[in-house]
């Protein structure tokens, strides 16, 4: 944010596409085109706790908030287009069914009003006996009603109100033309996912659908699908720069909202091969060509592939801009020309034809680099996995977990450890409730990120409110809870498809390590083999799915089918799977530092490790302390609480004495 992310002009490099086809996908050429665009209007203030978006799509409504952590306290605002009642709230699943609610306005004699409520059902929000959300302005001007209140962390009130804290939530919206009569059935009304505690240091011309400035070069990507449910698709880029500079911040967009529905993963890669080599020759070659369908790690792309292992961004569906701390940058065109490798997950469920898929993915960058510099690390359970992640029908809350062994992090990180700065949890449909877990001599420290309310549609690169060293020999777990009652019946297995899962970590982290980095685990012992009696499987590039090969007599079927149609799911079988996938050893794969090579066998030069681990056992489990104790977010809070009565206007402000300062000073 501010003049560190925004000079005057923003230079945009475009690469136009041509579209053609290959064997029913479709493949593009690539050439670079410089252009000027005048930088971008307001960004947002050097504040990462201070938010501001559009709700309406009309423009009508303007949601406000800041975060203050020192009383553990968010104040609101919200400017709407009417001279009616507002309504504003927070739900776990967008819903209004346990929604926690408010509702105000300014009425016809200029009088404030204002209710703390809660819903039920899809009926008008119940008045909680407990008033916590305290109203400190409310004005009507022309067409326009503001309100600003502002409401703890956490209330205590656990049957009106729900806890603000780093879970995702949804805030949902409401307006009305008229004050006189307040309806459950709203016509305006909306539901917007965040993570509402979070910082962001996204200018806020870009969050507002305008360009951010800066230096900026833009990868499209523009791809005709061939009639497939899932397509893993890389094609090369070449960066505009020839001289090292740093990557500050990401972005993606899509022309329409089809282009949205079928992406659901990219991931970019730094390519790395000695200049002048035949192996840089092949990654030239390739940003020329074109692409082609890729697994990476099951060797499978065009060539030069191999070659780009070093991930500097992530992006999952839903997500939105992420740019990096001041003292953050991720290096590019370190040695001379720099080639990207952009891998995306194209979702095609209902195998729609005709279809050319548009993307555009914004890289901002900087010459003036920065005092640490940045790579991508992920962790969790092994891809594809299907023999690791396996989740029977029905289940509600299966949990997998995905280790990064002590040993790994001991041959892998610096003496000084990795700062992680930033991270995002990936699952497929199943995933409901993700945490990663951190372990140092067998103790949990704190976690890194957690979400219990954990959406699929909604997978946000999230900045850390303090960054995370993680130490060599300290133990990472990634752990994900999935809910397959929607399954028709089917077993859910580890796999490409959004239709089959995964259990990954992207974490974003200074003290770079140069290379591949990455750490995957998942359970090995004879006595899991014999669980399910899979004694060997391999991918099927056809099928994008894992078949097995050994027994015989089960060869050919996928992991899937075989699960789904040959093994009888009684309480006990469930219960013995859940607990190998808790406790019993997992080996964790993790490249060392990588060699630059021409060896066409291992293009990259990496030396692939495997460390065993288990979940530590013997001592307590980290839990978050509660927020709500006593002289703080309960009755015993002294002048912050407005316990019943009316709620709105004067009556609110003279209990905010200890307050004011911090109120004050949010004013927009």
């Amino acid at each position: 944010m501010g003049s560190n992310y925004v000079p005057s002009l923003v230079l945009i490099f475009l690469i136009n596409v041509n579209t053609f086809c290959v064997q029913g996908i479709g493949f593009r050429k690539a050439s670079l085109k410089n252009s000027w665009l005048e930088k971008g209007d307001q960004t947002q203030d050097e504040n990462p706790y201070r938010h501001s978006l559009t709700l309406d799509p009309r423009g009508r409504y303007r949601l406000e908030w800041e975060v203050d952590w020192k009383n553990e306290r968010v104040v609101f605002n919200v400017t709407v287009a009417t001279n009616g009642y507002i309504g504003f709230g927070l739900s776990r699943k967008g819903k209004m069914s346990g929604a926690d609610i408010v509702i105000g306005g300014v009425d016809n004699n200029g009088k404030p009003y204002f209710s703390d409520r809660h819903a039920i059902g899809n009926q008008l929000p119940i008045r909680d006996q407990s008033q916590d959300w305290i109203l400190q302005e409310a004005w009507e001007r022309g067409a326009l009603t503001f309100l600003s209140f502002s409401r703890n962390f956490d209330t205590c009130d656990k049957v009106g109100d729900l806890v603000i804290d780093e879970n995702l939530v949804s805030v949902i919206w409401a307006y009305s033309e008229r004050d006189d009569e307040i309806q459950y059935h709203f016509e305006n009304k909306g539901a917007y996912d965040l993570y509402l505690l979070d910082p962001d240091l996204t200018p806020q011309s870009l969050v507002d659908g305008g360009t951010s400035g800066g230096q900026m070069f833009r990868i499209s990507e523009q791809l005709t699908l061939p009639p497939r449910d899932t397509l893993y698709y890389c094609s090369f880029h070449r960066a505009p720069t020839t001289t090292k500079h740093h990557v500050i911040g990401f972005n993606v967009d899509f022309p329409t909202d089809q282009d949205r529905r079928m992406v659901h993963h990219l991931l970019l890669y730094r390519c790395t091969a000695p200049q002048n080599s035949p192996s840089f020759q092949t990654l030239l070659q390739s940003s020329q060509s074109g692409g082609g369908e890729c697994f990476p790690d099951q060797g499978i792309g065009p060539p030069g592939t191999g070659l780009c292992r070093d991930l500097i961004f992530a992006w999952g569906v839903g997500g939105r801009p992420i740019f990096f701390p001041n003292h953050v940058g991720s290096p590019i065109s370190e040695s001379g020309p720099q080639i990207l490798l952009l891998q995306v997950h194209y979702d095609n469920p209902n195998v729609v034809t005709n279809i050319t898929n548009t993307i555009n993915l914004d890289v901002y960058y900087t010459q003036n680099l920065r005092e640490n510099e940045a790579s991508v690390f992920t962790m969790g359970g092994s891809v594809p996995g299907a023999t690791n992640i396996i989740i029977p029908p029905s289940s509600l809350d299966h949990v997998i977990n995905g280790h990064c062994a002590p040993g790994c992090t001991e041959g892998l990180f610096p003496p000084e450890g990795i700062n992680i700065f930033a991270a995002f949890h990936h699952t497929h449909a199943t995933g409901r409730d993700t945490r990663l877990r951190h372990f140092r001599n067998g103790k949990e420290l704190p976690w890194i990120l957690s979400d219990d309310n954990y959406n699929f549609s909604y997978q946000q690169n999230r900045l850390l409110r303090k960054e995370r060293n993680v130490l060599p020999g300290d133990q990472l777990v990634q752990r994900c809870v999935h809910d397959s009652t929607q399954g028709n019946g089917t077993v859910v297995t580890g796999g490409y498809s959004t239709r089959e899962e995964m259990c990954l970590a992207f974490l974003y982290y200074y003290n770079r390590i140069p290379g591949a980095v990455s750490c995957l685990s998942g359970v090995r012992t004879e006595e899991y083999r014999n669980l399910l009696g899979i004694r060997n499987t391999t991918f099927n590039r056809n099928l994008t799915e894992t078949i097995i090969t050994d027994p015989l007599r089960f060869a050919g079927l996928t992991v899937s089918n075989y699960t789904t149609n040959y093994i009888d799911w009684d309480i006990e079988l469930r219960e013995e799977l859940q607990r190998h996938h808790l406790l019993s050893p997992q080996i964790s794969v993790c490249p060392v530092f990588p060699v630059l090579t021409d060896n066409s066998n291992n293009p990259a030069g990496i030396v692939v490790n495997e460390e065993e681990s288990i979940l530590p056992q013997g001592r307590p489990e980290y839990k978050p302390e509660s927020r709500c104790r006593l002289g703080y977010g309960g009755k015993n809070e002294g002048g912050w609480r407005n316990s019943g009565g009316t709620s709105g206007g004067d009556g609110n402000r003279g209990k905010l004495d200890d307050f004011q300062d911090f109120a004050t000073s949010f004013q927009w």
